[in-house]
């Protein structure tokens, strides 16, 4: 009899590590998009900006009901690397552009005595934006002579999963459902250019996902909003460092129909720097880190790495 009540509660674990797995997949089977300070400056017509990113982040979240299998918590770490390459264009005497994101990831969960982790691509992305006011579109020549100036723009991003996915692993790197994500920008400056005050905010709306890792369900999510403040100052012409606050809320999971009792109520708090390159690029360093979140959800910290040049 104990035997079989231990099975059980074996049986149990696995069930509690299965879905801490699924929820983790969730929220990061495609390496985020986090945004950084001055993210959105302008740029000439007619180019080419590329981004090459590379991030990495632990998270930690508590398990309950299996301290009996020496496990707390899981345990989440994550490379993640995305190729993001942009046109600009000039969109009726405005700065528009259309990019295409490309993501990797190399995840792995552990819970006490067990493991898991997946690499492979994420979901591809594809990215249409505009400028409201503020960013003209400029020729390279007339690019070099320009002000910057208090400004404002629409992005509108699209994820498809092209991913890799397979629902009997418990961890993706692809998440089996497309998302379409709006973000708004309002980006002031005081002193062309040299400090900027920052204001990004994102609604990310997910389609469904009909055949769930670790679950023969359907999963859904509400709605995910973001809103993020950034504030940075020029040290030198070619040399800056930022102080940025990230919050998130909403986002719950629904396992067919079953609300998951995740939503997100989060705040993170990060710091960075920028510097420009000559004939090399842009180069941004950035740390953030939870300080705040909901009883039960994973808390953490991230380090991003990337490397913007523009052609």
């Amino acid at each position: 009899m104990n035997l079989q009540v231990n099975m059980l509660s074996f049986h149990g674990c696995c069930r509690l590590f299965g879905l801490a797995c699924l929820y983790l997949a969730i929220f990061f089977s495609t390496p985020a998009f986090a945004g950084k300070a001055r993210d959105y400056l302008n740029a000439p017509v007619n180019t080419w900006v590329t981004f090459y990113n590379l991030g990495f982040s632990n998270r930690v979240a508590p398990v309950d009901g299996a301290a009996e299998f020496g496990i707390s918590n899981v345990t989440t770490d994550i490379t993640s690397q995305s190729l993001i390459v942009s046109r600009i264009l000039d969109v009726g005497g405005r700065t528009g552009g259309l990019s295409f994101v490309l993501p990797h990831a190399d995840i792995d969960v552990a819970a006490g005595p067990f493991a898991t982790g997946e690499t492979g691509f994420g979901d591809v992305g594809i990215v249409a934006e505009v400028n409201i006011f503020g960013a003209p579109a400029l020729s390279k020549e007339n690019f070099a002579q320009w002000d910057p100036e208090t400004f404002a723009s629409f992005h509108l991003m699209t994820t498809f999963p092209t991913g890799s996915y397979d629902s009997n692993r418990l961890v993706n790197t692809g998440s089996n459902r497309w998302s379409i994500s709006p973000t708004i920008n309002y980006s002031y400056t005081p002193d062309a250019g040299w400090t900027w005050l920052e204001v990004y905010a994102t609604a990310r709306v997910f389609g469904d996902n009909t055949d769930a890792p670790g679950a023969a369900a359907t999963l859904e999510q509400d709605p995910l909003y973001q809103i993020e403040f950034h504030a940075s100052r020029n040290l030198t012409p070619d040399f800056w460092l930022t102080a940025d606050v990230y919050y998130d809320w909403g986002g719950e999971t629904h396992l067919d129909s079953v609300a998951q009792d995740n939503a997100a109520d989060t705040w993170r708090l990060g710091a960075g720097l920028g510097w420009r390159i000559p004939s090399v690029g842009t180069v941004f360093l950035n740390y953030e880190s939870t300080v705040s979140s909901p009883a039960g959800q994973p808390e953490g910290e991230t380090v991003r790495l990337t490397l913007a040049k523009v052609w």
